[in-house]
């Protein structure tokens, strides 16, 4: 009976975990303004009874804390002849400019039922960020571990010729893969040429992912529209981009080829009004109007008795209204000229 009694009371005793948290900054040796680097914070317990953990906040100086979403990782370790499990969240953090990055010192209270709450020290974090040499342009500056370069020219024409005319349309896409960044960071690539009209239109932003959802790069698809308005030659300028390989640590050039095209007169006038001529929608109106009118007549010759007697009966109230009835008898004038007798008491 007391055996029993003793496995009843261990088994209704809360369980005492472990508990312990870590932060570490996930970065190469050399950093560059504008790398991403990822602070990754771990909760370790040595068993699963515990409450999910409370993250701190993450306090970033001289950087900002990037919105990139990653995902979660469930970890182990054995550690002084114990087995833990943990659980890893990943943030990334960028620095704008040359300096150093420096995550504050913290502490992070754990709380589980049942046993009193643990305090963990986090110290604090640094990494100093440095331009590269040789760095002409930082608005443009772009690090990334790899990057190709693309492009895609169509030519739209308003006939079915494929001669490029006055007022077609030459649509050139640009698209960017690089790892290692936002899409925010990658410069403008596409501008406008001297005597031709373009259209710039919206670029096209896109994570990159692999695996399990984990974000590696970024790419962004830019497109301009020129829009040639007189008979010459139009010339697409190369496409030159100028990248720092983190991997590597040095420079790269990633370019892409212009092209040339002649563009012929506009065409003869007419096309337009023969486009208008073959709509659908002209064919169908004279058929359309003529069954209203069918229906309208039959709905009249049904209702022609209601229609008559509200005719009728709006008649009478006209001629009444402009027509009132005189009452001689009860004029003044008529009272004194035929006085009303008395009857006699």
């Amino acid at each position: 009976m007391r055996g029993l009694l003793l496995i009843l009371l261990l088994a209704v005793l809360p369980a005492r975990a472990a508990m312990d948290i870590t932060r570490e900054l996930v970065a190469p040796d050399n950093v560059v303004p504008g790398q991403p680097l990822r602070v990754a914070m771990t909760f370790w317990t040595d068993t699963w009874f515990n409450p999910p953990p409370q993250w701190p906040a993450f306090v970033i100086e001289n950087g900002s804390l990037l919105t990139t979403p990653l995902p979660n990782q469930l970890l182990s370790r054995h550690k002084d002849g114990t087995n833990w499990s943990g659980i890893r969240l990943e943030r990334q953090v960028m620095a704008w400019d040359q300096g150093v990055l420096r995550l504050p010192a913290t502490e992070v209270t754990l709380t589980s039922p049942g046993q009193p709450p643990v305090t963990v020290p986090l110290p604090a974090l640094e990494k100093p960020v440095n331009w590269p040499q040789d760095t002409r342009q930082p608005d443009r500056f772009l690090p990334a571990s790899h990057l190709t370069l693309s492009q895609k020219i169509t030519q739209f024409h308003a006939a079915d010729d494929q001669q490029l005319h006055a007022g077609d349309v030459i649509e050139r896409a640009v698209t960017v893969q690089a790892g290692g960044i936002v899409a925010n960071q990658i410069p403008r690539l596409l501008y406008a040429i001297p005597g031709t009209e373009t259209q710039g239109l919206p670029a096209e932003n896109q994570l990159l992912t692999r695996g399990r959802g984990d974000v590696e790069g970024a790419q962004r698809t830019e497109r301009l529209r020129y829009l040639p308005s007189q008979a010459g030659t139009v010339t697409l300028p190369p496409v030159q981009l100028r990248w720092w390989d983190t991997g590597h640590q040095q420079w790269q050039l990633a370019d892409l080829p212009g092209a040339s095209f002649q563009v012929a007169a506009a065409r003869g006038a007419g096309s337009e009004a023969a486009l208008r001529g073959t709509t659908g929608e002209q064919k169908w109106r004279p058929y359309l109007l003529a069954g209203a009118a069918v229906i309208l007549v039959i709905f009249l010759w049904f209702s022609r008795r209601l229609i008559a007697r509200s005719c009728r009966y709006l008649a009478r109230r006209w001629h009444r209204f402009w027509h009132p009835v005189p009452l001689p008898d009860l004029s003044p004038v008529s009272q004194q000229k035929n006085p009303r007798q008395l009857p006699p008491f």
